[in-house]
């Protein structure tokens, strides 16, 4: 497993499969669902609540892509139930496991997966540690230690880790070590996956033990040799075997022997290497049997203890130098023989003695001769065996030789890194196992000019000749990583908004802002922050606002007719209680002033109190004041009537002066209408008429100033 299954750190963007979205967010009415904080090669891990007991949790759900096959479903819960039994401070707990809804991508039907509850662990992984380089001795093997007092613990129960990786151990805030994914591994392992079905199983190919890399059965030795695996990766920063593809790096486990790591840090002491090499070893039975041998031999080590089986462990003889030693100690017989058959004969038939005086004795050892000559043809013999298994070996050794050679070519060949940009990532995919190059390394990163899916460029660039067992790294398109806030969700409720927003790689803020609508029911959105239709940044804050409830009271009422203010309150579901008349001189009925004003929030169904215009006015007293000082007063914005003046004569009164009105100072009078003013006209300078009680013709006749009329 790859999932980073209790911390806060994203996973790999290559995982397979699209992620189960839960149908609940609150999974059995007590964890309640959070952000996607983890991938892996079986299940997605979300950040949650429990309610119940108010802490975090991290929720594990099964991978949607296997959520129909019901054999993951019954391993996924039988493992969980397994690992729920393993107590112990280095291992992830799980708290609770049950089923929930998923719904399935582009599909309108949901189907129920089994989810987990674990521990919310808080720090980083080995894995992003290494990425700092190697770890000082100390901390690499405290770190190891750790690993072992998990698997202690869980061999106790019998459970099989299968995958000890960096990925796969945190270091807390606190500086405590803890394991994930118990169980889970055996599923995955259990199932009819390959080693190149997915990349996370192809990372974990650097870590397995040569009896998973034989599709033996797993003890609890296999995970010794992991942890030897992720102990050597922590002091040199490089995992014991690499190679361009996971069949190789299995080949190399099964087949080669690892290297020393203090061929990569001389920090690394004699001691460690020899416990490495013990942890490492090919036949399970002669390895390092169990964790808490290798965590004695570790802390023994420590101390600067050599193990017992330290020359054994570090002195290991490969085939080829078994076959060399062979060879050079066949050679010195071997050669010996041949000498012996190539020199002429001093004793034997070969040669007939030139002194005759010595015939007797020549003819008197004929049987001497004859045993002579069946040695002779014995040891020939010898010598041909000899010669032909020294001529064998030699072809034997020509043909490790050629073969070597070979693969060194091989090794050492250099080819063009193929062009690929723009291409989709399995068409890279395959025009790299064309160039005899493996994709090492996939980077997706967003772009807003390459569509998404599709590769952006190479390191090295195209045509660039490399080794064929470089790593080569492919950046892939996520696509832009902007995206529009849509504009319908207006009128959704928070819980709706706050999911299509999820959805779409947006953050959602905790806190939301009230807001008046006028039209949006109390508890649903009625906008964002970013507005609604902003492009944003992908993972970009956005502020839900929420409807109140409440209604604002238009500004605009006063000077409106009674009737289109009442209508204007009603559209807005407000009350409109009993209207208040005023004199005033505005036309009959215009609103004057509302209760509350207008721009003031209510909640809707309130009521609002309308004052408008009776349309009169009180008539003034000008009675003693000039004419035009009259005149503009009952003109004026506070009367806005209509005035006639008519001259009057009035002795000792003078000229211009107002002795009368046609409206008693008091009274109402509408506004707009017509009222006369008497005033006094300038006296006449010929005689008056003889008759002072006749008014002459055409001076109106005066008033009393009391008459109304």
């Amino acid at each position: 497993m790859s999932e980073n299954s209790t911390g806060h750190h994203a996973q790999t963007p290559n995982s397979a499969g699209a992620a189960a979205t839960p149908r609940q967010r609150v999974l059995n009415d007590r964890y309640e669902l959070g952000d996607l904080i983890g991938r892996g090669g079986m299940a997605d891990v979300w950040r949650g609540r429990d309610l119940l007991l108010g802490r975090d949790v991290a929720v594990k759900i099964l991978r949607s892509d296997l959520a129909r096959d019901p054999i993951f479903q019954a391993r996924f819960r039988r493992e969980a139930k397994a690992v729920a039994g393993l107590n112990d401070p280095a291992i992830v707990a799980v708290f609770d496991t049950g089923d929930t809804d998923i719904q399935m991508p582009g599909e309108l039907n949901t189907l129920k997966v089994p989810f987990i509850v674990m521990e919310f662990v808080s720090g980083h992984t080995l894995k992003e540690r290494l990425q700092g380089g190697p770890l000082p001795a100390q901390d690499a093997v405290n770190a190891t230690l750790g690993v072992l007092a998990a698997l202690t613990s869980s061999h106790a129960q019998s459970i099989v880790h299968r995958d000890i990786k960096p990925a796969n151990v945190m270091i807390t805030n606190a500086g405590a070590v803890k394991v994930m994914d118990f169980g889970i591994a055996r599923a995955l392992a259990d199932s009819a996956a390959t080693m190149t079905q997915t990349q996370a199983v192809v990372g974990t190919a650097q870590y397995l033990s040569p009896e998973q890399a034989r599709g033996e059965s797993v003890d609890e030795r296999s995970d010794i040799y992991s942890a030897g695996c992720l102990l050597f990766e922590l002091l040199t920063g490089r995992p014991p075997f690499i190679g361009d593809s996971p069949v190789s790096v299995a080949y190399q486990h099964v087949g080669e022997q690892p290297p020393l790591a203090s061929q990569f840090n001389p920090s690394v002491t004699p001691q460690l290497d020899a416990v490495l090499a013990m942890a490492l070893t090919k036949d399970r039975t002669k390895r390092i049997q169990t964790a808490g041998e290798f965590a004695s031999l570790l802390r023994a080590a420590q101390r600067g203890e050599m193990p017992m089986q330290a020359t054994q462990a570090t002195s290991v003889i490969t085939p080829a130098q078994e076959q060399t030693q062979a060879m050079a100690s066949l050679a010195p017989a071997a050669l010996a023989a041949s000498a012996a058959a190539a020199a002429p004969a001093t004793g034997g038939f070969g040669t007939i003695p030139e002194d005759a005086s010595h015939e007797d004795d020549f003819f008197s050892s004929d049987v001497d001769q004859a045993q002579e000559v069946r040695d002779a043809k014995k040891r020939r013999t010898i010598t041909w065996i000899v010669s032909l298994v020294l001529l064998a070996l030699v072809v034997a050794g020509a043909v490790l030789v050629f073969n070597w050679a070979q693969a060194e070519a091989e090794r050492t060949a250099r080819v063009p890194v193929p062009q690929v940009v723009g291409k989709t990532l399995p068409e890279a995919q395959t025009a790299f196992q064309e160039a005899q190059l493996s994709v090492i390394k996939v980077e997706e990163v967003f772009n807003d000019e390459v569509a998404k899916g599709l590769v952006i460029d190479t390191t090295p660039g195209a045509g660039t000749e490399v080794l064929k067992t470089s790593e080569v790294l492919v950046q892939v398109s996520k696509g832009s990583d902007t995206v529009k806030i849509p504009a319908n969700l207006a009128g959704k409720s928070e819980a709706e908004a706050r999911q299509t927003l999820t959805d779409l790689g947006l953050v959602v803020a905790d806190q939301t802002e009230d807001v008046d609508s006028e039209k949006i029911p109390q508890g649903d959105v009625v906008s964002t922050n970013p507005k609604l239709g902003a492009t944003v940044k992908l993972g970009s804050t956005v502020t839900l606002q929420i409807s109140k409830g409440r209604v604002e009271i238009p500004k605009d009422l006063v000077g409106k007719s009674e009737a289109d203010a009442r209508q204007a309150l009603t559209d807005l579901k407000l009350t409109v209680g009993t209207s208040t008349s005023k004199d005033s001189p505005e036309p009959a009925g215009k609103v004057l002033s509302v209760s509350p004003t207008g721009g003031t929030s209510v909640a809707p169904g309130s009521t609002v109190t309308l004052t408008v215009s009776s349309g009169q006015v009180v008539m003034p007293n000008v009675l003693n004041m000039q004419e035009a000082e009259a005149t503009n007063l009952l003109k004026g914005d506070e009367y806005k009537l209509n005035v006639q003046s008519v001259s009057v004569q009035r002795d000792g009164v003078a000229a211009g002066t107002v002795v009368g009105q046609s409206v008693t100072a008091g009274g109402k009078v509408t506004a707009g209408s017509i009222v006369s003013i008497e005033v006094v006209a300038q006296q006449e300078t010929q005689a008056p008429p003889t008759d002072a009680t006749e008014p002459s013709d055409g001076e109106p006749e005066a008033q009393d100033p009391d008459n109304n009329d």
